[in-house]
């Protein structure tokens, strides 16, 4: 019988819903793994997230660290603790999977994979929805020719600021975070599985407001300072020979171009919103009249945040690499950091890093076919 993990989780906020819900619902994790313990440095969350979802035990982070019954923690911190935290869980003994960034610098996420491989254990880093069924089902399609050699890719993350409706903001403009750290990670896992790693960047950026002024209860009416660039352009140029384009803003009210747009000789593929699970994929091809949709045939249709979790686990039972690896997210990671460095320099930078393109994860090898 396959052994089932034990998974303690660090941070109660609002993503640690979605983790907590999928784990109950999602017949393949349970599979894998169960919750049963969740901890958080304000006790009361850790008790309301726990009570909400059945799991058996609550308290601040030790309770975690400290249990030998836990395999694996999955961090769900703020930004600027990650680095802390993993570290911490690594030490502890666990597995660790982290919410992104894995750290907020290159030598915090060093260090966190030297610590892994002192400590014996797997690290993975969200985001994993780059092996959802939609942008699985683009990477078939790219590999079966559908829209031919790939040329150009374009993508655009439009929001107005988590201010609009959350009134814990503050840390999303605070160095370490904003909309680059925050939701680029999408974005870019999402383009290095199609593509590979990226090989050089250049950007442009932007403080658009110096402070912002939270619109919900409880603190509706108060103003935060803005560290960090909030509206940033990039273009990327990756190791394959296809030139990007990147729009990331948290100043933006609306928008109508795709989320991903994938230029091929022979087609062009839309993507839906890589910061969720679901969506169609679109194609039109150079002789066809319409868009038209493909079927998403691939092994995790359905699935939700934990697929990384998953995967994770499979990959250390059969002893190979897991997907959303460490060795990701810092090649993601510092893709960001170069941005930023680009865009205050005024130059295009080389991307010191690279990384191996994550395998597909298909059900099985039959091809791809209109829906």
């Amino acid at each position: 019988m396959r052994k089932v993990y034990n998974v303690g989780i660090i941070g109660s906020g609002d993503i640690s819903a979605q983790y907590l819900r999928n784990a109950k619902e999602v017949g393949a994790f349970r599979d894998y793994y169960k919750i049963v313990a969740v901890a958080d440095l304000v006790v009361e969350k850790a008790k309301a997230r726990a009570e909400e979802f059945g799991v058996p035990k609550y308290g601040l982070p030790e309770i975690v660290y400290d249990d030998s019954g836990i395999d694996l923690i999955i961090n769900l911190t703020v930004p600027n603790a990650h680095e802390e935290v993993n570290i911490k869980a690594l030490e502890s003994g666990k597995h660790v999977y982290s919410e992104k960034p894995l750290a907020t610098s290159r030598e915090g996420i060093k260090r966190i994979m030297e610590t892994a491989k002192r400590c014996g254990k797997r690290v993975g880093c969200a985001p994993d929805t780059f092996m959802s069924a939609p942008m699985q089902t683009a990477k078939k399609a790219l590999e079966e020719d559908w829209i031919g050699k790939p040329i150009g890719v374009n993508a655009l993350c439009p929001m107005r600021g988590n201010e609009f409706w959350r009134a814990d903001c503050d840390f999303f403009y605070k160095k370490g975070a904003g909309p680059m750290l925050d939701m680029a990670p999408y974005y870019l896992n999402v383009m290095v599985s199609l593509f590979g790693a990226v090989e050089n960047v250049y950007s442009m950026q932007k403080k658009t407001f110096e402070q912002r002024t939270i619109k919900v209860a409880p603190r509706r009416g108060e103003k935060i300072d803005v560290e960090i660039p909030t509206h940033v352009c990039s273009t990327l140029g990756f190791k394959n020979g296809v030139i990007g384009t990147f729009t990331n803003s948290f100043d933006i009210f609306g928008a109508t171009a795709p989320k991903i747009e994938v230029y091929g000789e022979k087609g062009t593929m839309v993507l839906p919103d890589p910061n969720c699970f679901d969506g169609p994929v679109m194609i039109r091809r150079y002789r066809d009249k319409e868009w038209r949709p493909m079927i998403q045939f691939v092994e995790y249709e359905g699935f939700g945040r934990g697929i990384g979790v998953m995967d994770m686990i499979k990959a250390i039972e059969q002893d190979k690499a897991h997907k959303a690896s460490a060795e990701l997210a810092y090649h993601v990671t510092d893709v960001i950091l170069t941005m930023d460095e680009a865009a205050q320099a005024k130059q295009e930078l080389k991307v010191a890093s690279t990384v191996a393109q994550p395998e597909g994860c298909y059900m099985d090898q039959d091809p791809i076919f209109w829906a």
